[in-house]
Formats: C-alpha cells, sequence, structure tokens
C-alpha cells in the first residue's frame, strides 16, 4: 500500500463530501445530488485515463489478498452514504412540510382536508394514548 496515495484519496474524497455536505445544508439537497453524481462522471468524461488510473488505485486487500478495496469501491460507498443522507433529509423536510398544512380550529378541532383525513386520525390516536398516559391514579 502507497501511504502518499492513500493520504491524497482520502483528501480528495473528504473534499468531496464536505463539498456535496455543504451544497446540501446551505443551498437545496437536490443540487447537492446533482453535484453528488455529476462531479465524478465530470471528470472520467474529460480527464478519463488519470480517472480510471485514480479510482483503480488498490487501497488495502482484505482476506490475504483475495479481496482488493480500491478507490472505486471508497467512491460507491461515500455515494451510497450521501444519497442516503440526502433521501432522509428530503424525507424529512416533505413531512415536516406536511405537518405544518394541519392547523387547528378555534375551538381546538382540527382542521380536516381530503389529504389531510388519515393525519388526523393519526393525531387523535396519540392525543388519546397520551391522555391515557397522563392519567393520574
Amino acid at each position: 500500500m502507497n501511504f502518499a496515495a492513500f493520504i491524497g484519496s482520502s483528501m480528495l474524497f473528504a473534499l468531496f463530501a464536505i463539498v456535496v455536505l455543504f451544497v446540501l445544508i446551505n443551498m437545496s439537497s437536490r443540487l447537492a445530488l446533482i453535484i453528488l453524481l455529476v462531479i465524478p462522471i465530470a471528470f472520467i468524461l474529460v480527464i478519463p485515463d488519470i480517472s480510471i488510473a485514480f479510482l483503480s488505485i488498490e487501497q488495502m486487500s482484505l482476506a490475504n489478498g483475495l479481496v482488493p478495496v480500491n478507490n472505486f469501491h471508497i467512491l460507491l460507498m461515500i455515494w451510497s452514504t450521501l444519497i442516503g443522507v440526502i433521501l432522509y433529509t428530503e424525507f424529512l423536510t416533505w413531512y415536516l412540510g406536511k405537518g405544518k398544512r394541519m392547523k387547528n380550529n378555534p375551538d381546538g378541532t382540527m382542521k380536516v382536508g381530503v389529504s389531510a383525513t388519515l393525519d388526523k386520525s393519526v393525531y387523535d390516536a396519540i392525543g388519546k394514548a397520551r391522555d391515557l398516559l397522563n392519567r393520574k391514579k
């Protein structure tokens, strides 16, 4: 294992992940997803020889040399992790935005729209469970 290749690869992958997470936090999750996919593909299309040589660098081998771990495997691991984080934030944003649409009437009952009937039943069940747990003996 070449130590300089390991340090250089680690720095490039860390920079890539930091850029994607920075865009995810400060700008948009969709833009982060586009950057996540476009940057590696653009490098492969623009400078294919250098990119393929970089992705084929063997970082370690497992099982007494039977299973090599290349930079390509590390890139796939980073991709899957960051795609999971981006999808989770999209789902969480959608779910929290959906909860904002449920408003209370002045008398304390829930406003029910066509899309909120299931949410109202879940909200009522949670309220009943909370009341049941808060009862004092």
